[in-house]
């Protein structure tokens, strides 16, 4: 059963600022009509409420799945693509996505909701999961508005321009998702049910195991042999502990709490190897924050670059530029890394 809707902000004239005049709901995979159209316009009416505190003048449109991971492969991005979409389901699981797509050759944003986590709006006994609900809403308004307000600085940028070299491209993937994350859960903190535990335990989690997958995904490469592929896992690799990372200090920034104060992070980063790097990117997150929405050129953002090329090289990649955007990539065997010694 697939039922949409057209949402108008006019009916809210005090949100029309920050709403588009119009986005469309569209309720897919239901066996039910009427719950779908009922659970359509309740999600409608909880977008118009966040409108009054996030911009979402970049809005597209809103689609509610049963079938979630495919509506993600039938999205109308607008644009050509080999990049499937699909929902993460590793040590996370996806749930919600809010990917950028073009409409008229403008940028939009638009949200992609598991109606399984949604569905408890409509049940008035259900009150953790209507708070688990309204948190997954609040957190993909957030990607709205900050999607918008890197476009609004950097026009034709996202989804439009490569960032020079296959290194730059890597960097850019890794800066984005991080200042992303941290922007979003810092705006959309408070919203609903706490994620403070959850997070704070992902990062934890990715973490404890970043250094080992890192190592075996060398070990990998010692057979394979593509530079290419082993930058591509390294790069994502730690760029998933700065990610998590950023949802967690995003959060406690959201909150107003300090990350020392929070006694498990505390403990865990006590004389870990991570910790600088930790704190050298609650700093540069601040200083992006900074001039949020109003940024005048992308210096703040390539402090991330900084973090995470280090953080590469730490793992044993040592990567030299040369000319014409080529560069050289020499892995060294360790211990950790040489097929003899892991035996």
């Amino acid at each position: 059963m697939d039922d949409s809707q057209n949402t108008s902000a006019e009916s809210t004239k005090k949100f029309t600022s920050k709403m588009p005049e119009q986005f469309g709901i569209q309720a897919r995979g239901f066996a039910d009509a009427d719950t779908a159209t009922r659970l359509a316009t309740i999600v409608g009416e909880a977008v118009r409420a966040l409108g009054g505190k996030f911009d979402l003048s970049g809005l597209d449109g809103i689609t509610l799945a049963v079938d979630y991971n495919q509506a993600l492969l039938d999205l109308d991005r607008g644009y050509e693509t080999n990049c499937k979409l699909t929902a993460t389901n590793s040590h996370v699981v996806g749930v919600a996505m809010t990917p950028g797509v073009l409409r008229n050759g403008a940028l939009k944003s638009h949200i992609v909701l598991n109606a399984h986590h949604i569905s408890p709006l409509i049940d008035l006994e259900d009150a953790q999961g209507r708070d688990h609900a309204i948190h997954i809403l609040a957190h993909e308004c957030g990607h709205v508005e900050v999607t918008n307000a890197f476009d609004r600085c950097f026009p034709n940028v996202l989804l439009r321009q490569k960032n020079g070299s296959i290194l730059e491209q890597m960097q850019w993937q890794v800066i984005l998702a991080v200042w992303d994350e941290f922007a979003v859960t810092s705006i959309s903190a408070g919203f609903g049910e706490s994620q403070t535990e959850a997070y704070e335990n992902t990062f934890i989690n990715d973490l404890a195991q970043a250094d080992k997958r890192s190592n075996r995904l060398i070990l990998n490469y010692r057979e394979h042999g593509s530079v290419d592929q082993i930058l591509g896992e390294i790069y994502g690799c730690y760029g998933d502990v700065l990610k998590f990372a950023a949802y967690h200090l995003g959060n406690l920034q959201g909150l107003g709490i300090r990350w020392q104060d929070s006694e498990k992070t505390a403990s865990t980063l006590k004389d870990h190897w991570f910790l600088p790097y930790f704190e050298r990117l609650q700093a540069a997150c601040l200083e992006i924050a900074k001039d949020y929405g109003e940024w005048k050129n992308k210096a703040s953002f390539t402090l991330i670059a900084d973090i995470i090329d280090d953080l590469v090289e730490r793992a044993g990649l040592l990567i030299e530029p040369m000319e014409d955007d080529r560069f050289w990539v020499d892995i060294p065997y360790t211990p950790e890394t040489d097929p003899l010694l892991c035996k």
